[in-house]
């Protein structure tokens, strides 16, 4: 039997999509204005944090299109239809974020050897107006972050961002104040191994997903022992479970029960199904009931011994 948890409603998605257009318009004026003023500046530091505000918008523009992608109908040829895309481009977008942030440490070393003069005056306003700009796209997209982790997720990274801003704005303030000039690489350098904490932890997620690891955040063990616990199931084996895309999650095994009739059946997976939704998020389940053990053994299948 094949089973799909409730899915958000397209009023509830439409507004998301709209809180985040404009959160990554927001975000590309910041880019833009901090990538400008750092260039006049001299400023190493607000150049690594419109980088750091670049993969936020990024982040948000994936969250965007892998929204709009899912939206789109399975096909033949792509029947678990377009969840993968926004994985795919979470991927690309990392990686880019790993070579620009190779180029700030070199830059960032360079100044260090040689420090340059930097504007803190205009430092200090273009990184305040980037901390209040993040802070008005959080509030924008505040109420729209319940129930949906890609959302509050990109609200995190935002917060990061405009840590980073005053962290920025500080620097602008110790060049004014001391004239020591090294401040600037120094942050730089900081945005940039945050820059590249992040990109790896994305990384290292897209590549499980593409290699079809459990979800980080199922103990699969545990999802074994709950559905056994169920009236009536026996046991649970060839076990499979992977992510679609993100946050959409698929499970499929055998379940072992006694031989039934098909409607105590019907109850048994509508009872699984309840479980496998409400404890593991799982909205996508194909669920195989057999009364006779097949050549399976254990809980997990092992594709070279069956072929």
């Amino acid at each position: 039997m094949h089973v799909h948890a409730s899915e958000s409603s397209p009023d509830k998605s439409a507004g998301i999509t709209r809180g985040l257009a404009a959160g990554i318009g927001l975000n590309l004026l910041i880019v833009v204005a901090e990538v400008a003023v750092g260039l006049v500046a001299g400023s190493l530091g607000l150049i690594s944090d419109a980088v750091h505000n670049f993969t936020d918008m990024a982040a948000l523009g994936i969250t965007w299109f892998a929204l709009v992608q899912a939206r789109k109908p399975p096909t033949a040829e792509k029947t678990f239809g377009y969840h993968r895309t926004g994985i795919l481009t979470a991927l690309i977008n990392s990686l880019v974020m790993v070579a620009v942030t190779v180029w700030i440490f070199y830059e960032a070393y360079q100044r260090f050897l040689n420090p340059q003069p930097v504007g803190g005056a205009l430092v200090i306003i273009t990184a305040t107006l980037a901390l209040c700009a993040n802070l008005v796209i959080v509030w924008v997209l505040r109420n729209r972050a319940h129930g949906d982790i890609n959302i509050r997720s990109a609200i995190l990274h935002l917060l990061g961002d405009a840590a980073a801003s005053a962290a920025v704005v500080i620097a602008g303030f110790i060049i004014i104040v001391t004239g020591w000039y090294p401040v600037d690489p120094l942050v730089s350098a900081l945005l940039g191994l945050a820059i590249l904490w992040g990109a790896w932890q994305i990384i290292k997620e897209t590549l499980e997903i593409f290699l079809e690891s459990s979800p980080r955040s199922i103990d699969v063990d545990q999802l074994i022992a709950e559905m056994k616990q169920e009236d009536g199931v026996r046991d649970v084996h060839d076990m499979h479970v992977w992510t679609l895309g993100s946050e959409i999650y698929a499970l499929s095994c055998h379940v072992m029960v006694d031989d039934l009739k098909i409607s105590e059946g019907g109850r048994i997976l509508a009872d699984l199904r309840k479980t496998l939704a409400r404890d593991f998020g799982i909205i996508h389940s194909t669920l195989e009931l057999e009364c006779d053990r097949c050549e399976i053994s254990g809980p997990y299948c092992n594709l070279n011994h069956n072929h």
